[in-house]
Order: C-alpha cells, then sequence, then structure tokens
C-alpha cells in the first residue's frame, strides 16, 4: 500500500513538473501577446491615478470616489482573469498549497494528515477547506482551454477597456463632463454582466475563488 501511494505521489509530482514546462507553450505565449495592448491602454488611465484619482481631482465628483474606484477594480479584474486564462491554457499549475496538502495526503492518508494539521493548530473547517482544494487541484491540473475562445473573450474584453480609456481623457480635460458618473456606473454595470454571461470569464472566476488562503510559515513550524 506504501509503494502505490508513493508511486501516486510521483505521478502527481511529475504531472506537475510536465504542466510547468508546458507553461512556456506558444499558445501560452501568443494568448498573452494579445493582452499587451489592453494592459498599455490600462496603463494610460493608470499614469492619470485612475478614475478614483480623477474623481478625487475633480470637485464636483468627489463624492463619487467609491464609483470611480470600483471601475477600476473591475478593469483590473478583466486583466487578472484574461491572464490568468493564458496562463492555465493547459491546465491549472499546483501552487504550494495544493503541492503541500496533495503530498500529505498522499504519503499519510487523510485520517493521519488531519491529525496532523489538528496538532499544528488548523481547524477542522479549515482542513476541509484544504482537502476539497486538493481535490479540485488535482482535477484541473490538466484541464484544458480553448485558444480560439480565450481569444474571443480578449476580443470582447477591449472594448470595455476602451471606453474605459476614454472616459479617462475625457475627465482629464474636462469634456462633456455631465454624463460621466453616469457613464462610469454603466460602464461598471456592463463588465459585471460580461463576468456573469462570458463562459470563459466566469470560470475563471470561479476557478481563481477556489484557492484558499494559507499561512505556511506556520504549517511548516516557523514563527
Amino acid at each position: 500500500m506504501k509503494f502505490f501511494s508513493t508511486l501516486l505521489l510521483i505521478l502527481i509530482i511529475l504531472s506537475a513538473s510536465i504542466l510547468s514546462v508546458e507553461a512556456d507553450s506558444p499558445q501560452e505565449s501568443l494568448c498573452l501577446k494579445e493582452i499587451v495592448p489592453l494592459n498599455k491602454d490600462r496603463e494610460k488611465v493608470a499614469e492619470l491615478d485612475g478614475i478614483w484619482g480623477l474623481f478625487q481631482k475633480t470637485p464636483e465628483f468627489q463624492d463619487n470616489s467609491v464609483q470611480g474606484i470600483s471601475l477600476d477594480n473591475k478593469i483590473n479584474s478583466i486583466l487578472f482573469h484574461l491572464e490568468f486564462l493564458c496562463t492555465t491554457i493547459n491546465g491549472i499549475p499546483f501552487d504550494e498549497l495544493s503541492d503541500y496538502v496533495t503530498a500529505g495526503l498522499s504519503e499519510k492518508g487523510e485520517v493521519e494528515f488531519k491529525k496532523e494539521l489538528i496538532n499544528l493548530g488548523k481547524s477542522e473547517g479549515e482542513i476541509d477547506v484544504w482537502f476539497e482544494f486538493s481535490k479540485f487541484s488535482v482535477a484541473h491540473l490538466h484541464r484544458p482551454l480553448d485558444p480560439e475562445k480565450i481569444s474571443a473573450t480578449i476580443h470582447l474584453s477591449e472594448a470595455f477597456i476602451k471606453q474605459y480609456v476614454v472616459l479617462s481623457e475625457r475627465i482629464n480635460i474636462k469634456e462633456s463632463m455631465g454624463s460621466i458618473i453616469q457613464e462610469t456606473q454603466l460602464l461598471t454595470n456592463q463588465i459585471e454582466s460580461f463576468f456573469k454571461t462570458n463562459t470563459y470569464m466566469s470560470q475563471a472566476l470561479y476557478e481563481n475563488s477556489q484557492i484558499p488562503y494559507a499561512d505556511f510559515d506556520e504549517n511548516y513550524g516557523g514563527s
């Protein structure tokens, strides 16, 4: 039994290693290249201190700063999740937590490893979350994505980024200011809808939400 557990652990580690090699695949590189112009556009707005900063510098908009930072966050979220789709095009590689938990389960079994974690001060609720995350990580280690669908999602996202840039430029030069607040809220709402209705953006949001917080210094006996 111990031999098979060790063999399983080796196979998991080898799979993760193979995936890390694939991470530099031409598909990923081409995908990330498509996002470069969007990041450059976002940086144009960042140089103006973002919509939040522009609102703060505009007396009549200062009371609406929360709307400004909300839009900034939505734009950042778009780019973060697009990059996630590109970098996990061939599967989601193990992170430090999934490595640790999967290895522990393979080497010691669920009962013994759970006892060990409890002795390290982890609650049963947290341990259950970690074990579920381990199952998720193994199941998604080689989950594939369609490059063409990611590309389509990137192109759809481009329209939101362009609107974001135009909005920031108008505020900066104080042009057509009467509808700025309404347009800021409308763009925020459109992006929220996009996250819900676009299959790959919804998937990226879900997959990222599965990653729990972990204090590894405590786990490994550090201070």
